[in-house]
């Protein structure tokens, strides 16, 4: 079990990461939430305006983002008085191995009105896990591969019952993202974005045989986020609600929920590979 105090932390101008920012494939490389938190991270930072509201967050995880220290660099794209685009890129010993754009938009006080989503039961009273593994019976489902990072690292409560056609997640990230700082809305949010994916093969699977379950194995490309409002609290859930396919290229779409209810909805572009 990792013990940690932070998921990245600084050195000068650098961000290292600790053990529990790491990738469920290689140990050498680092989960696609903790980058996508530190994007949102430095995003932040270089815009500086409280009442800028991110609405859009798109990462491309183009390559591994490699588990050594890394360098955040921002730019603008377009700036102006109610949108702000921008563009950032992690950088690996001066290499550019994942970025992101993210368009930031003025909040109003013009009236609206709309639905209310409420949100899913929890996570008070429910059980508490390290890490997505459900628990099947007094054993927690291993993990494949078996390696520690930030999916065996955070806390997790289910709220839906195993291939349910809801797979619902409670998560929090026990520690702060980085050493010495009070974690923002916006940076929990992006780092927990990724796990879509991971929660996307339960949908529509109900009744599924277990060798079907485990024939395959699937990797994102990316991560986009929309957000209608930032989260609040620490505990956010994360709904997969739709999965399409074909020819082994497919997308997942996941709603997302704070204790108020509904802030965000979130799309990845995935691929189906055997499992060895």
């Amino acid at each position: 079990m990792l013990v940690v105090d932070a998921i990245f932390h600084r050195d000068g101008d650098l961000f290292v990461p600790s053990p529990a920012a790491g990738s469920p494939w290689t140990k050498d490389a680092l989960h696609g939430g903790p980058p996508a938190g530190l994007l949102a991270r430095c995003i932040e930072a270089y815009i500086g305006d409280p009442e800028m509201q991110l609405a859009r967050l798109t990462v491309d995880l183009f390559r591994a983002v490699p588990s050594q220290p890394l360098a955040v660099q921002v730019e603008s794209v377009r700036s102006g008085r109610r949108i702000h685009v921008v563009q950032a890129s992690i950088l690996a010993d001066g290499q550019e191995v994942t970025r992101a754009t993210a368009a930031l938009l003025r909040r109003s006080d013009a009236p609206v009105g709309g639905l209310s989503y409420p949100p899913p039961p929890g996570p008070d009273g429910l059980p508490v896990n390290a890490g997505l593994a459900r628990p099947r019976g007094d054993a927690p489902e291993p993990e494949r591969p078996r390696l520690e990072g930030f999916h065996t690292f955070i806390e997790v409560a289910w709220a839906s019952e195993r291939f349910a056609p809801l797979p619902t997640a409670w998560m929090r990230i026990p520690v702060p993202f980085i050493a010495g700082e009070e974690t923002s809305p916006v940076t929990r949010a992006a780092a927990l974005s990724d796990f879509g994916n991971a929660l996307a093969n339960q949908v529509g699977n109900e009744g599924a045989p277990a060798s079907a379950m485990s024939a395959l194995s699937y990797i994102n490309s990316d991560i986009t986020l929309y957000l209608d409002r930032n989260p609040r609290g620490e505990w956010l859930c994360l709904q997969a609600d739709f999965r399409d396919e074909a020819e082994g290229v497919g997308h997942v779409e996941a709603a997302w929920f704070d204790r108020e209810g509904r802030y965000a909805r979130g799309v990845q572009a995935r691929l189906a590979n055997p499992r060895p």
